[in-house]
């Protein structure tokens, strides 16, 4: 329903009663439709609504009534405010110049805007192919990147087109040719592979969807696209024979739907569940990588060299948490503190106790009995929070002062890349002859069907610790018990991998329970490393409870933080996985 606000005009027809009511009439200021360039690009002016208004009723009085009646249907009240008009007038700027690779392409970010809106207007990333005795480009595709992963946590001027689970990537190929030039095929398809080293074993393709195939047995391009109605004679819909000169302007349009899942042979059989495909991955840390990207193929035959051109994409999976609690719920939207596990036991999942044994003040032995929870559902979109909650019980009330506290406590998030040492061309064709590209032509490998697989590799780093803050209420009701309760919470950075359980390439998470850190306490069966101190390894933590992190916003309100976070924002690393993803892998280009 549409929202009346109290800032039309009032007709003149309205009594004078009426209109001594009502505030002073704004002034409508009235202007000739210019023709100019500069004019062309503004938005167009919106009609003026007239009409009446019985008498002593007044605007604000029927925008009240009518935002009342709305607030009944929908549940929620309105704001008296303009809608949002459309975005597609925007104000050009000044475009980014030209910059050449080693891969002989040029690429050019267009149609950036200098408006804040700009941010859900996807960029026109051009890439052109030179070359063959031309001066200027004579092959150029041009990709929309997806609105939506841009709109995320994407900085304004990326050279990188970034796509989401749910964008559908546009685009076209044109050809500019002033001499005939002869082409016997053009493709363009999308590829991903997971790499981990520079070597022809180091890569595995496990996507190659067509995009764009064109042969000469399909006839000339300008005719390919033959009108629907004209289907009386059947022999007129085949193709002519072309000779494969190409000559003038051609373009393909294409536009296809970024895949979210493929099956992996070997992995999974006939009639079984696709497997999620992983998100775009190149770190400093991490060996192995992820990377997809548009690959051109123009051939020319046996006397020339075939013209290829690679667009390196980047691509975001759409990850959505569960709703959590009512209650939870409930807090943040009155920005309290959310309930505790025992106000709240649909809101928290309990990992079931652990106990420390150790000896305390280096003379008698102790021991503490620890309770993690995590807010549920274990699913936190990254740019937000992990909800904890420790409970520690002893008999010992003076080690359970000594040790319940921050400095004492470590609980830590951890990542874990996996992925196989041959990037994972063992398991696709460890079920015997299976074919290595998925979605379009593919080279089949030979393999024996016992084949080894490759070792695995596990690469697992410490992404942060949690925050603790004084609980007040819990501290008042177990200041003289035998139990002392923690609340704190994990930051996830907004920039932070999202997790992936693609069989040849998986990102996990886990929140893990370390052993006490006090000089007063000595666990029992801790391992002395060479520096002198005990040693807090993966093998040593307590416990270990799988998370999922996530990249949309789940349904209701925003979790609300109440700590910061203990490592500062880390600097924007776009720049290095630009600079590395457009130089691109010439070692994997076949």
């Amino acid at each position: 329903m549409p929202i009346i606000t109290n800032s039309l005009s009032l007709p003149s027809d309205v009594s004078a009663s009426a209109a001594s009511s009502e505030r002073p009439q704004p002034q409508t200021v009235s202007r000739l439709r210019s023709r100019s360039a500069a004019e062309s690009c503004l938005p167009p002016r919106y009609s003026t609504l007239t009409g009446s208004l019985p008498p002593g009723v007044t605007l604000d009085a029927l925008a009240t009534v009518l935002n009342d009646n709305e607030a009944d249907l929908d549940g929620r009240a309105p704001l008296l405010s303009p809608p949002r008009y459309s975005n597609v007038f925007q104000t050009r700027s000044r475009q980014t110049p030209q910059r050449r690779h080693r891969n002989h392409s040029t690429e050019r970010d267009a149609n950036t805007t200098s408006s804040p809106s700009s941010s859900s207007v996807p960029q026109v990333h051009e890439y052109h192919v030179t070359g063959g005795g031309k001066a200027r480009p004579w092959a150029t595709v041009k990709v929309h990147g997806g609105a939506s992963a841009r709109s995320r946590s994407t900085p304004r001027g990326q050279k990188v087109p970034r796509f989401s689970g749910s964008d559908l990537a546009l685009g076209w190929l044109e050809l500019n040719l002033d001499t005939p030039q002869n082409i016997n095929s053009v493709s363009l398809s999308l590829r991903g592979q997971v790499i981990t080293n520079s070597y022809d074993d180091g890569s595995c393709t496990f996507l190659d969807q067509p995009i764009i195939s064109w042969t000469r047995a399909n006839g000339d391009p300008r005719s390919m696209i033959l009108p629907l109605r004209d289907t009386s004679n059947s022999s007129s819909s085949r193709p002519k024979k072309f000779d494969g000169k190409f000559s003038g302007q051609y373009i393909w349009p294409f536009s296809f739907a970024f895949p979210r899942s493929i099956p992996i042979p070997g992995q999974h059989d006939q009639g079984a569940n696709p497997s999620l495909i992983p998100q775009t991955l190149l770190e400093r840390e991490t060996k192995g990588s992820v990377k997809y990207e548009l690959v051109l193929r123009i051939t020319h035959g046996i006397l020339r060299v075939d013209s290829k051109l690679h667009i390196n994409v980047v691509y975001v999976p759409d990850i959505q948490p569960a709703p959590s609690s009512i209650l939870r719920q409930l807090a943040y939207s009155e920005h309290r503190r959310p309930p505790g596990p025992q106000d709240d036991a649909l809101g928290w999942f309990s990992h079931p106790p652990v106990v420390s044994r150790g000896t305390l003040f280096s003379e008698r032995n102790a021991a503490f009995q620890s309770t993690l929870s995590l807010a549920s559902p274990r699913s936190y979109t990254r740019g937000t929070t992990i909800p904890c909650h420790l409970s520690i019980q002893s008999r010992d009330i003076e080690g359970l002062d000594a040790l319940a506290n921050a400095e004492c406590i470590a609980v830590r998030l951890v990542r874990r890349v996996q992925y196989y040492e041959d990037a994972g061309r063992s398991l696709m064709s460890s079920s015997g002859r299976h074919k290595l590209v998925f979605g379009g032509s593919a080279t089949a490998v030979k393999a024996s069907a016992d084949a080894a697989l490759a070792p695995v590799i596990v690469e697992t780093m410490e992404v942060e610790n949690v925050s603790w803050w004084c609980n007040p209420d819990a501290s008042s009701e177990v200041e003289n018990s035998n139990e002392r309760q923690l609340v704190g919470e994990i930051h996830l950075n907004k920039e932070l991998q999202p997790s992936c359980d693609f069989p040849l390439f998986k990102v996990s998470y886990f929140v893990e329970l370390l052993p006490f850190e006090s000089p007063v306490f000595k666990p029992s069966g801790s391992i002395l490393s060479n520096n002198g101190r005990g040693e807090t390894a993966l093998s040593q933590a307590l416990l270990s409870l799988p998370i999922t992190v996530a990249t949309l916003q789940g349904e209701g309100p925003l979790p609300i933080p109440f700590t910061k976070p203990l490592r500062k924002e880390p600097a924007n690393n776009d720049s290095y996985f630009v600079d590395h993803v457009t130089a691109g892998w010439r070692g994997f280009r076949v």
